[in-house]
């Protein structure tokens, strides 16, 4: 199942101004030992078909792979990112790194590592087996660009709106709708803060919602009935933006009366 393509990467990312927020109390602002973080940086298990095993080992090493940094793989595959994410300072570097990418190309990538992963020569039958990884892996693969759109938006002062939401004491659960892309659905009772970053973030994931090639497409709806209930109605649009293209609701209306009126004339010439 290949993925398909999304609409254009976010252009209002890439026009926000850099981070004002001071970084002068962070414990780690005067460490330079920082590398940005990697997807599957604890390795490998054995619990993989020999084809399959070989390709996850060659797709992690690849360096066209390794330079998209991509966040929607790091969100569950790499203790790096889980680190670096109790620093402000860490992990606006990391995200620097991930939204310095030519996210294009980096999609074009993944897109093919995508397709390659549920081939018959490679981790077809893992997929199918429901390992836990390999689907981890292909949910990563798919929803690169949501998750990169998302990982990059920026408030009013500069600051990632995912560095903010991890950061926050006062609300454990503002990071959990960055989680929706990958197919995790958003924890019952969760109530992330009602601000302009989530507005957004649920924006450009509901232009995605309809595309059954997203795992998104199986978690926005409840995630944002659930987040109207909190942040109000019109917080949040809560059915997923319709695909592009797609035919007119009214159309399939004028059917059954078509064919009748064709019966009716048969019916009379018989």
């Amino acid at each position: 199942m290949p993925p398909l393509r999304g609409d254009e990467d976010a252009t209002k990312t890439l026009a926000a101004p850099p981070s004002k927020r001071s970084i002068a109390t962070d414990p780690d602002a005067t460490q330079t030992d920082f590398s940005i973080p990697q997807p599957f940086d604890t390795g490998l298990s054995n619990n993989f078909t020999s084809s399959c095993a070989s390709f996850l080992s060659r797709l992690i090493s690849s360096k066209d792979f390794q330079n998209c940094h991509p966040f929607s793989l790091l969100l569950q595959t790499s203790s790096g990112f889980f680190d670096a994410s109790k620093s402000f300072l860490r992990i606006t570097q990391t995200l620097d790194a991930t939204c310095g990418v030519n996210a294009t190309q980096c999609r074009t990538t993944l897109d093919n590592y995508a397709r390659e992963l549920v081939s018959e020569t490679t981790c077809k039958t893992d997929y199918e087996n429901d390992n836990p990884l390999v689907l981890q892996a292909y949910n990563g693969l798919v929803a690169y660009t949501p998750a990169y759109q998302a990982s990059c938006l920026r408030d009013d002062d500069g600051n990632y709106c995912f560095a903010n939401a991890v950061s926050n004491s006062s609300s454990t659960t503002d990071s959990y709708p960055y989680y929706l892309p990958i197919g995790q659905e958003l924890p019952g009772g969760s109530r992330p803060t009602c601000n302009s970053c989530l507005q957004d973030v649920m924006s450009v994931f509901a232009h995605y919602g309809n595309n059954a090639t997203q795992p998104i497409s199986k978690t926005y709806t409840m995630a944002a009935q659930q987040i109207s209930i909190s942040c109000g109605s019109t917080f949040v649009n809560v059915t997923a933006a319709p695909l592009k293209g797609a035919a007119a609701t009214t159309s399939a209306s004028f059917t059954p009366t078509i064919t009748l009126i064709l019966m009716l004339i048969l019916y009379i010439f018989q």
